[in-house]
């Protein structure tokens, strides 16, 4: 069970940035709360679940827990660069001075965001056992 801890940073990022943006009403805030942490025990329990109904050397195994992770790291990757884009967005409207120094910064954070998101699904979710 602590291999899922790397989520957590994941989550951090996405609830931050729903809370840090104005822009959204309180409806659309607390229905991304809820998305989030309903997915993430929807994947927990499957691939524990996974993990008991399937001998871990089968083919079977790996074949079953990698679409699941395929699958949940795009049902987070697409929600989060949309709630994180959107908040840039609201961030951006009032700043006129120093505006490309912080699209840039953003650009890295959004990068970094889908190399972290990537990197715990596929390298260090969707290898082990």
């Amino acid at each position: 069970m602590l291999e899922y801890f790397v989520l957590l940073p994941l989550m951090v990022v996405v609830f931050y940035s729903l809370y840090m943006a104005s822009v959204f009403p309180n409806f659309i805030t607390y229905t991304g709360y809820a998305y989030f942490l309903i997915l993430t025990l929807v994947f927990v329990i499957l691939r524990e679940r996974i993990k008991s109904n399937y001998d871990l050397e089968s083919v079977t195994y790996w074949e079953k827990n990698s679409v699941l992770v395929d699958t949940i790291m795009w049902l987070y990757l697409i929600p989060g660069f949309a709630i994180i884009i959107f908040t840039l967005i609201y961030w951006f409207k009032g700043k006129e001075g120093r505006r490309y120094r912080q699209i840039f910064a953003s650009i890295i954070g959004l990068v970094l965001f889908f190399i972290y998101n990537y990197a715990i699904f596929e390298l260090f979710l969707g290898y082990s056992r």
